[in-house]
């Protein structure tokens, strides 16, 4: 590999807390804002687009819990108005043709139905963004439905920056921002539109960054609801390495999933990226004997 060629741009532990957290984050054709955290984000929303949060129906229901829940604020983590760097990784990964094809599924290819993709904590919505702007997608004969969810605390946040990159994305596809809690108790799930609550593959990137085991067991029990062929994960070893071995313990201790471990180094021919620092995590559902 060419050094010169390598593109280096989507490593983020070196930069500056403006570069960080503050600045526009360009990538591979797609631009996203940032904040350095949800208070910031909220008043630059109003701003921007004069909204009374109060009258907003996401934010309404954000609102809502927080005066369900004293620990909220904890539950709603400023990570997500940053690029982390997963998300680059895990949206140039999946945008390989080799590994779209494997993901999606030759019958599903032949068919020409839509592919669905579902991303769970979205954040800034650089891996769906990547996904759904790069040539595999605007190639597809298919047409594609990108899904993006986060919290209701957060999803106007993805929202703004799928408005931010509308112009890049191709006539194919239709990207979607939706709020979804984790977890078999809030019932959010039965509430997807019955056209995107089985999607063809299941993101998530950087997702398990916390200590509190109760969140790890959620996402795991949302995983296992939403995932009928595959889920993929992006994840930094050196966060928290306990919370990835207790979620793959949870999905698979019913014998659901088969894991697949892509090392970073091999993710893509233009990012170098440290075995030692992050890893795919594929988890393919077992096919049922009938």
């Amino acid at each position: 590999m060419n050094p010169a060629s390598v593109n280096s741009d989507w490593q983020r532990s070196t930069l500056g807390y403006r570069e960080r957290f503050v600045d526009d984050f360009v990538y591979n054709n797609i631009r996203v804002r940032q904040f350095p955290c949800r208070a910031v984000f909220e008043r630059a929303f109003c701003d921007t687009f004069g909204s009374n949060f109060a009258a907003d129906e996401h934010l309404a229901i954000a609102k809502s819990y927080d005066d369900e829940e004293d620990d909220d604020n904890d539950r709603v983590p400023d990570t997500a108005f940053t690029v982390w760097e997963s998300s680059v990784l895990l949206g140039m990964y999946a945008s390989r043709r080799d590994v779209w094809e494997r993901l999606v599924g030759k019958r599903k290819l032949r068919s020409l139905r839509p592919i669905v993709t579902l991303e769970l904590g979205s954040g800034t919505g650089v891996t769906s963004l990547l996904v759904a702007t790069s040539m595999v997608v605007s190639e597809s004969k298919s047409d594609c439905q990108v899904v993006m969810t986060d919290l209701p605390s957060v999803i106007n946040f993805t929202s703004l920056n799928v408005h931010e990159n509308i112009d890049k994305i191709p006539g194919n596809t239709n990207m979607i921002t939706l709020p979804l809690r984790w977890g078999h108790a809030t019932n959010d799930i039965k509430y997807l539109p019955k056209q995107i609550s089985r999607p063809d593959i299941v993101f998530g990137a950087d997702l398990l960054y916390t200590c509190d085991e109760s969140v790890i067991d959620a996402l795991a029990d949302t995983v296992l609801q939403l995932t009928e062929r595959v889920a993929v994960f992006a994840v930094c070893k050196q966060h928290r390495p306990e919370s990835i071995s207790l979620f793959l313990s949870l999905v698979k201790r019913n014998g659901c999933f088969d894991t697949r471990h892509v090392q970073a180094s091999t993710v893509h021919k233009d990012l170098i990226a440290s075995d030692e620092d992050f890893v795919i995590i594929e988890l393919w559902r077992k096919k049922k004997i009938k």
